[in-house]
């Protein structure tokens, strides 16, 4: 089992910040923005040296509870001051991008730091896609069709032309060109049917989040089944788990964690916004079955206990869902306690991360 660290560039929020989203810009403090880009990179160099495989970063806008809206930025941030650790992009957000500047960055990107580059290309929420005034329900054809001019435009070696539904380009020849071949690994990010089918048509991985394991097993079996109809069976590290995880020394220790995080409140979004995120949810699913909008509510937690308890819920995460790849977060993205979180960190580290190489 490989372990990934989520980092989000922790902004350290006054308790007064208005709890809803989008924040107002006014309310930016610039220099918590700038302890929270130095405290990023301090908190990659320590898991770096705890041991972690990856360290994962992530495309959100308008909000200081993940202050990271270019995932490029962030790794290229990060690949200059750390040596061995992958760095993992999961976004950025497809159908808000240009997908040939993504190529090109991505591929600068595998250039600049080689062997060490994942990429995961993401549909992302529909606060996203309000956030860049695009129509929610062109967001899957958007996706789909972005990602595979991504992927022709690391591997067609000759100039191309593109003149598809949304996105069209005379000519197409990127440079640099990945140096991995035929690219960096990439995943699909999403528990869609949509999501599973195109990975596996690509031969790509998959990438699943923040549902409970019966759920987001659904998704994987329906992405190994595709794989199989297309040919191919994909490998343990194919499919990365993305989870929230309270961890202490002991089981109730986490549990008493756990109850405090209970009460904490959502994060809500502006009453004249909320309707439109909802119904533009609609086509949202699980392997195919329809999957209720999580508009400004609390992620869930996959992960709670005490070292051994927290072994055996890997055990189990694996033989459900068939992670290679466990991707964490200590805490809620953007709340609690930061030392607290790199006690976890380290008590991870050295209590769990030996124990579950051969799972």
């Amino acid at each position: 089992m490989k372990v990934s660290y989520f980092e989000t560039g922790r902004y350290a929020a006054r308790p007064d910040l208005p709890r809803e989203w989008p924040v107002p810009p006014a309310a930016y403090d610039p220099a918590a923005g700038v302890e929270a880009y130095r405290g990023m990179v301090e908190r990659v160099k320590f898991v770096e040296a705890l041991g972690f495989d990856w360290v994962s970063v992530s495309e959100h806008h308008y909000s200081p509870r993940i202050l990271t809206p270019s995932p490029v930025v962030s790794a290229a941030y990060l690949a200059a001051r750390v040596h061995k650790i992958k760095i993992a992009l999961l976004g950025p957000i497809v159908p808000t991008s240009n997908p040939i500047r993504v190529a090109e960055e991505l591929a600068m990107l595998d250039t600049m730091a080689p062997g060490r580059i994942v990429v995961g290309l993401l549909r992302g929420t529909t606060n996203e896609y309000l956030s860049y005034d695009l129509n929610p329900t062109e967001a899957r054809e958007r996706t789909d069709e972005g990602m595979e001019l991504i992927l022709k435009a690391w591997t067609e070696p000759q100039p191309f032309g593109w003149q598809g539904r949304h996105f069209q380009y005379r000519t197409v020849s990127i440079w640099p060109r990945p140096q991995h071949k035929p690219h960096p690994p990439t995943y699909a990010l999403g528990t869609s049917a949509e999501a599973g089918a195109f990975a596996a048509r690509n031969r790509l991985g998959l990438g699943v989040s923040y549902g409970t394991f019966d759920l987001m097993a659904r998704s994987t079996r329906y992405y190994r089944e595709q794989c199989a109809h297309h040919g191919w069976a994909p490998r343990r590290d194919d499919i990365i788990y993305r989870a929230n995880m309270i961890f202490a020394e002991t089981d109730d220790a986490a549990e008493a964690a756990l109850q405090r995080r209970d009460k904490q409140a959502s994060f809500p979004v502006r009453a004249e916004l909320r309707d439109a995120l909802v119904a533009a949810d609609s086509s949202r699913n699980i392997a195919g079955e329809r999957r209720p909008a999580n508009v400004g509510g609390v992620l869930p937690i996959s992960f709670c206990g005490g070292p051994d308890r927290i072994v055996e819920q890997i055990r189990r995460c694996h033989e459900q869902i068939g992670a290679g790849v466990l991707d964490l977060s200590l805490q809620d993205p953007g709340t609690g306690d930061v030392d607290a979180m790199m006690r976890a960190l380290e008590l991870f580290g050295k209590t769990v991360l030996p124990r579950i190489r051969e799972i």
